[in-house]
């Protein structure tokens, strides 16, 4: 009897492992020290020497910082006083500042992004778009006249004549090259 296959839980391709030789895995001799072997070293001996060569039970960086006394020692001399308030007063600014960063990155997270509400500035005159990202004659130098006049003629210049395209283009060049008969 043939039950409905449900794709989601399609029955695994079962097949047989394949063997380490046709893998191409070829492994070496043991190199377990005799010293680490089950018959010199028991569990539980064997886990805490490498335990102990790791340094796995040793404390932490912040571990050590989390279990040290919170309190100064009071300073015995006038000099100590003054170099533990320094010490103290420059902790609480680097504190205070790291707090202001995150505060400002928070505002600035929530508020989301501004540029819809943001006043467009487009102008709609595409001559006035062009000669505004091109600067005033008078910023662009006195070689700006001088460079008017050694434009080559084309669609980009507005004082020769005006590109129309199409059949237009096509009248300029009729009549150079080699000719049909």
């Amino acid at each position: 009897m043939s039950r409905p296959q449900n794709p989601e839980y399609a029955d695994p391709v079962i097949r047989e492992p394949s063997p380490a030789s046709s893998v191409g895995s070829v492994y070496g001799p043991d190199q377990t020290a005799s010293s680490d072997s089950e018959s010199q070293i028991d569990q539980p001996a064997f886990e805490r020497k490498w335990e102990d060569r790791l340094d796995l039970r040793r404390a932490t960086r912040e571990e050590e910082l989390a279990d040290a006394d919170p309190l100064f020692p009071r300073p015995s001399t006038a000099m100590e006083e003054r170099v533990l308030s320094e010490r103290i007063v420059r902790n609480l600014r680097m504190k205070v500042e790291e707090l202001e960063e995150n505060e400002l990155f928070e505002r600035t997270m929530l508020r989301g992004s501004q540029a819809g509400l943001e006043e467009q500035t487009i102008p709609k005159d595409v001559d006035a778009l062009i000669f505004g990202m091109m600067g005033s004659p008078a910023s662009r130098g006195p070689s700006a006249a001088n460079a008017d006049a050694t434009i080559a003629e084309g669609p980009w210049n507005q004082t020769g004549n005006r590109y129309e395209g199409g059949a237009a283009s096509q009248k300029r060049t009729k009549g150079k090259g080699k000719s049909r008969k």
